[in-house]
């Protein structure tokens, strides 16, 4: 393990020291070096190196020994040792505050401990410790290429180091850290060297950052798992590092591949040109999906990604922040296994595109299950609003074409005429089709305008709203009582709208041919 303080306090030439500060770091707190050192400090001070002074040099100025403290922990040193009895009596209560509030570790040391006899022996452990390492890094280094050659997985090697290290293992491509330990507040992981990172419970995460041939990085993480743990040489880490970094480009040489492969194959899923059936079946099997399983397709809107996660849209990599591409996959990777469900989702656009595993008679019961699951996260404003199309009117077996094209034309209906976030099927969205299928009909549009053309006018030039009144007595089933209660109206005000529309229609409110008439042009005004 790596050389630390708590290492050079353990010796008994230490016995009568007293440690005033930082308490819960001497076990992670790394000792490369030892120096003597007076004023100034200037640049004489290398990182992690144990400073020993009889701070002669402050002339028993409080201030002036403060300053000088304050200078050798900006310089990086692992710790300072005082000798006491000489130029110093005892360490001042604000010099042992500062100390403790940067976690920074000072030491009494008695007079008669000579400074030549504690740098013989922390030198001299330093030289003991890097033996060892080299031995540890060679054996560690060793056995990983055996795995890496005996072509053994990555998981494998993680759970070796793991073992060995003592300590929990991972690797990440993120480059914030979400530090658990100090109340979820983001760390940036250095991408150049390695570094150390402390809690304030005492705890400590050693990173070692990987650099990739694509000019990607990633980073692994040594987290400790209890207190007074010493950290892993990094000369040892870096020896690891370097296989690590020849199985890491493997793993994503075939990442990469597998993806490529799969964004084909989801491309002529949406399409429905996959050519021979058995073929199709077959790549499917090899990516992992069974395709002969029953499917109903979901295509989902998330509204303005962008705003919810304080982007810029220029910044939004292909029109879905990271972010929203990583948490809603791990949100469906999540409902697949709590669904018992296979789940095929992509991608495509601004949209999510999601093939359900279902029950071709509760397809629609199905799908709401998932939503309802994805839903339950919006509220939690975990995830942006996200409008959805549901196409089970061709829910079933190779039939993922057909049930898309029907998802994504309930998404736009939906969207258009429900609102954002409305979730639809595209049963549900029949008439709006007929209706869009008949605005461009010249018939049509003119039995619309000859029916209610004169009330849009009369609305236009006169500022009251009879299309909103009539749809309204229409949605309430001819009940005045109920309309104007809905309209905030009085019942003669709502009595005089309605004489008002059959006068400027010709038609009447107790004909139910004109009343299915008004409501037709309704709608189909709305829709165009």
């Amino acid at each position: 393990m790596q050389y630390t303080l708590k290492d050079v306090l353990s010796n008994k030439l230490f016995s009568s020291a007293k440690l005033l500060s930082a308490n819960k770091i001497v076990s992670s707190q790394l000792v490369e070096s030892v120096s003597v050192m007076e004023i100034p400090v200037e640049d004489f001070v290398r990182k992690n190196e144990f400073v020993l002074t009889t701070a002669i040099g402050c002339d028993g100025s409080p201030d002036l020994f403060l300053n000088y403290v304050k200078d050798i922990y900006t310089s990086g040193a692992a710790a300072m040792g005082v000798a006491i009895g000489r130029h110093v009596q005892s360490i001042p209560k604000d010099i042992i505050e500062f100390c403790n509030k940067k976690n920074f570790p000072i030491i009494e040391l008695p007079w008669e401990i000579r400074f030549s006899d504690i740098t013989k022996t922390i030198l001299e452990q330093i030289n003991h410790w890097e033996q060892t390492s080299i031995i540890q890094a060679d054996n560690i280094q060793r056995e990983l290429l055996r795995l890496y050659l005996e072509h053994q997985s990555f998981e494998k090697a993680v759970h070796y180091l793991m073992k060995e290290f003592q300590m929990d293992v991972e690797l990440t491509y993120d480059e914030v850290f979400q530090d658990l330990h100090d109340h979820g507040k983001s760390i940036s992981l250095d991408k150049e060297e390695p570094s150390i990172i402390r809690f304030h419970d005492g705890h400590f995460m050693q990173v070692v950052p990987i650099h990739l041939s694509n000019k990607n990085h990633c980073f692994v993480l040594i987290k400790s798992k209890k207190l007074n743990t010493p950290p892993i040489p990094w000369l040892v880490l870096n020896q690891s590092s370097t296989i690590l970094t020849l199985w890491i480009q493997k793993e994503l040489t075939l990442l990469n591949n597998k993806q490529k492969e799969l964004k084909e194959f989801l491309k002529c899923l949406l399409n429905g040109n996959w050519g021979d059936k058995e073929d199709f079946i077959h790549r499917g099997e090899q990516l992992g999906y069974n395709m002969n399983l029953s499917y109903v397709c979901i295509v989902g809107h998330p509204e303005k990604p962008e705003e919810f996660y304080s982007i810029h849209r220029e910044n939004i990599d292909n029109h879905f922040p990271k972010i929203f591409r990583q948490s809603f996959s791990e949100l469906i990777e999540s409902s697949s296994k709590k669904l018992n469900r296979q789940i095929i989702y992509t991608f495509q656009r601004d949209s999510i595109v999601i093939f359900l595993e279902c029950n071709t008679i509760e397809s629609s019961r199905n799908a709401n299950h998932l939503l309802d699951m994805i839903d339950a996260k919006v509220e939690q404003k975990k995830i942006p609003a996200i409008s959805w199309g549901i196409g089970e009117n061709h829910a079933g077996k190779l039939t993922f074409h057909l049930s898309y094209k029907n998802a994504r034309t309930a998404l736009e209906i939906g969207r258009s005429h429900k609102g954002v976030g409305s979730r639809s099927t595209f049963a549900s969205t029949g008439i709006y089709q007929l209706l869009i299928s008949l605005s461009n009909n010249t018939f049509a549009t003119e039995l619309m305008h000859s029916t209610i053309g004169a009330i849009i006018t009369y609305d236009r030039n006169n500022g009251l709203d009879l299309l909103h009144t009539l749809s309204s007595y229409i949605y309430h089933q001819g009940n005045v009582s109920q309309t104007a209660r809905a309209l905030s109206l009085h019942r003669q005000s709502l009595l005089y709208r309605l004489r008002k529309i059959e006068s400027l229609t010709n038609r009447s409110l107790n004909d139910p041919d004109d009343i299915f008439l008004l409501q037709f042009c309704l709608k189909l005004w709305t829709v165009r």
